[in-house]
Parts: structure tokens; sequence; C-alpha cells
């Protein structure tokens, strides 16, 4: 699975650069679409548009009550995001970004969250009379972007984006897997005192359609104040597909 994922990544990094020619007008139009200019014409063809359409690929962990890749390192994610570029001619080089994502995030973790009937959750390690052999905390989460973008007027284009987002994580389930007889059972917890609302800031650091991710989310996990303090943050690779 690993290696379908890293040569999909190849052949998709490929194909975004290589388009080097600087004397083709199709250089102002990044990524893999770059004809595609929606139902209507572009009503000024001088205004370029960029990172409209990003995947990121991510690995991802917690802060607070953990430290740093304590976690495994298959704790992996992808955040799809739709965005709309606003710039004027005047200020090429800086533009405003808004749209909508979604996130999908799995942590696998050895260890476990243990939620009480009061809804207060304490995180613990595995222990030997546990029958499970792998757990995962996955979550999906739908949220605005709002992003303030930097960028050179060259063809390679280096980038620096900063950005906010505030938006709603409504599933977090603990999954835990076991192997028994060549066969893999799957036992779904799911986590009530999930925090709803969730909000934090990221960033995007490149050139043209590739650069460096990470985000970070200020609210903890979970809503209960005397639940365990778990803030997600990511980090990984951005592809500008249009």
């Amino acid at each position: 699975m690993k290696n379908k994922i890293f040569i999909l990544f190849l052949i998709i990094w490929t194909s975004l650069d290589g388009q080097q020619d600087p004397d083709l007008v199709s250089r102002h139009r990044p990524g893999i679409f770059w004809y595609f200019t929606g139902l209507r014409p572009l009503k000024d063809t001088d205004i370029r548009k960029y990172d409209r359409l990003i995947l990121d690929l991510t690995y991802n962990d917690w802060l607070g009550a953990v430290s740093p890749f304590e976690n495994n390192l298959n704790s992996i994610g992808i955040n799809t995001n739709l965005m709309f570029d606003i710039r004027s001619k005047k200020h090429q080089a800086l533009s405003l970004g808004w749209g909508f994502a979604y996130a999908y995030s799995k942590i696998s973790t050895n260890k476990k969250l243990i939620e009480s009937n009061s809804n207060i959750v304490v995180l613990s390690n595995k222990s030997q009379l546990d029958n499970y052999d792998q757990n995962f905390i996955k979550s999906h989460r739908f949220y605005v972007p709002l992003e303030l973008r930097f960028a050179s007027k060259k063809w390679n284009r280096f980038k620096f984006i900063i950005g906010a987002n505030v938006g709603i994580q409504p599933f977090l389930n603990q999954v835990f897997l076991t192997k028994s007889d060549g066969e893999k059972e799957y036992f779904t917890n799911v986590l009530s005192d999930r925090n709803l609302l969730s909000y934090g800031v990221h960033f995007r650091a490149g050139t043209r359609s590739l650069a460096l991710f990470g985000s970070y989310q200020f609210n903890s996990l979970f809503k209960s104040r005397e639940s365990v303090k778990l803030h997600p943050f990511q980090f990984g690779l951005s592809l500008s597909l249009f």
C-alpha cells in the first residue's frame, strides 16, 4: 500500500513540473488543469489564479499529554482543499485565499483512550490483558480555511502561505484491530466527548505546485475539562492541482 501511494505521488509530482518552457503561455496556469477556466472564459487572463485545488498528504500526531512522535509512523491522513484565489493586477505577489476543506486523520498508537460513563476520557498504556494488536484513532473534519498568500512573480514561483481555519469534527472513533487465524477483525469505539468545534492555524511553503505543509489545532480533541488534553498537529506535502 505504501509503495502504491509513493508511485502515485511521484507520477503527480512529475506531471505538475513537466512544463518548463518559459515561452509558453500556459505557464500562467499552474497545475494539471492548466486549461480549465470553469463554465465561462476568464474575464481577465492577465490575473493569474493559483492553489485552488490542494491535496495535503500528512503525518498526524498530538501535542499536550503526549510528546511528539510517540505515535507510530503510519499515522497518515489527507486533506482536500477547494479554494478561491482572490488577487488583482496591481498586487500579483499578494492574494487572499478562502474555501472549503475536508480532512481525514488516522493516528496509529500503542496507547488507548478510555471513556468513562461520565464522558471523561483518559489516555492509558496498552496492557498485557488487552486482546488487540493495533489501535487507530480516526477522525473526519470539515472546515473553512482563510489564507494570506505571498509569492514571487517568476515561473517557478516561490510561495509562502499562512492561514487560519475553523470547522467541525463530527466523527472521532477508536478502532481496534485484532489478527487471529490469518483474519482481521475490527472493533469500533465512538468517543462521545469529542469536541465538535475545531480551530487552528496552518502554513505552506514551496514552489509552484509542490509545498511543505504544517498545521496545529488550538483546542483539544475533547470538550470535558477533566478529559486528556490532546492537540492535533500535522506536517507533510501539499500538491496544488489547479
